[in-house]
């Protein structure tokens, strides 16, 4: 049975911010969606709204990247995912009226950003960084 070196073994902090960071990429993505299908957006001008998603549709296009980023190791994705979650973690408390999209995005940028800085995925991207030369 072929077992996988140590070095390539992913820890459960690595997982979880790949997996949140998607997530909210995906939240992007699907909110984009209802943007144009919602009749009730249509109180927006036509280029108010179409301009607004594509603004969700490159924030979910740079979260994902930096979910690949912080999957594949490289260091790059720290200062991206950094200003994203303050901003989540920012915005979110004018959702609070909404309570599960407040929370919800409150406790995603929060885990992120504590995640970013913990010692098991700062060895996993200076692992890869002097592994790739890069």
């Amino acid at each position: 049975m072929h077992q996988t070196p140590p070095s390539a073994r992913f820890s459960p902090v690595v997982l979880l911010v790949t997996l949140i960071v998607a997530a909210q990429a995906v939240a992007l993505l699907t909110s984009a969606t209802l943007i144009i299908l919602d009749p009730a957006s249509h109180q927006l001008p036509g280029t108010a709204k179409y301009f607004l998603v594509f603004l969700f549709i490159l924030g979910a296009v740079w979260l994902f990247a930096a979910a690949l980023g912080v999957y594949r190791g490289k260091a790059w994705p720290r200062g991206a995912l950094v200003v994203a979650e303050l901003l989540a973690v920012i915005v979110s408390f004018t959702y609070m009226d909404n309570a599960l999209g407040g929370v919800s995005l409150l406790i995603s940028g929060a885990v992120v950003l504590v995640c970013l800085f913990t010692p098991a995925l700062n060895a996993h991207m200076v692992q890869r960084r002097s592994r790739d030369g890069s």
